[in-house]
């Protein structure tokens, strides 16, 4: 009754890995045989390239090997150390491609950006050099100015300095002058009636 079971069990355990089928993929370091049984005795009827995805259909648990069906729709099978559920790197290979083309372009307009980005400052630094030299010039054009008006207001003030003292001197002597011709017309003054009180009395005479 026991054989009987374990036959039976055998004999499901192909239908119930073909029910539970999966995708998983030829390892990238080998070049499997396909057989078609699930040993090398059985003979070959092609191969599956490393890294190529098959679909496990079941397995064989004495004999490790495992029932595949490849891209091209064949159904064998190949030893069971052959297959790998990550994914491989030949798979992998045109994801990997694209990405790294995505990432070259990004760095590509990344150091475009960059470069863009030192070619504006570069032009910021050199017109705010120009408007620093442009500024240093009118200051210093407005400093030679200020020495200018300077010296002419130096110039002006010790010519009202001058034309003060100038003036003072032109009262002191016209004071003096004024003074000198009053003390003199004072002295005059009393000497002219007498003289013509004389000459009435003469003509009275």
């Amino acid at each position: 009754m026991k054989a009987k079971l374990l036959v039976a069990l055998l004999c499901y355990l192909p239908w119930l890995g073909m029910a539970e089928a999966a995708n998983r993929y030829i390892s990238d370091d080998v070049y499997a045989y396909l057989h078609a049984g699930s040993s090398n005795k059985f003979r070959i009827i092609g191969t599956v390239k490393a890294g190529e995805p098959v679909v496990e259909l079941s397995r064989d648990a004495q004999t490790k090997y495992v029932q595949i069906r490849d891209a091209k729709g064949r159904t064998g099978w190949v030893d069971g150390q052959f297959v790998q559920g990550n994914e491989s790197f030949r798979s992998r290979l045109p994801l990997l491609e694209a990405e790294l083309e995505h990432t070259k372009q990004l760095l590509g307009s990344a150091d475009e950006r960059h470069q863009q980005d030192i070619r504006d400052k570069s032009t910021r630094l050199e017109q705010q050099e120009q408007e620093l030299t442009q500024v240093n010039e009118q200051l210093h054009a407005l400093r030679q100015q200020h020495a200018l008006l300077e010296s002419e207001n130096q110039r002006l003030t010790s010519l009202m300095d001058d034309r003060e003292h100038q003036m003072r001197l032109d009262w002191l002597v016209n004071g003096g002058v004024v003074a000198g011709a009053g003390l003199l017309f004072g002295i005059l003054l009393p000497m002219v009636p007498l003289r013509r009180k004389r000459n009435n009395g003469r003509w009275m005479n």
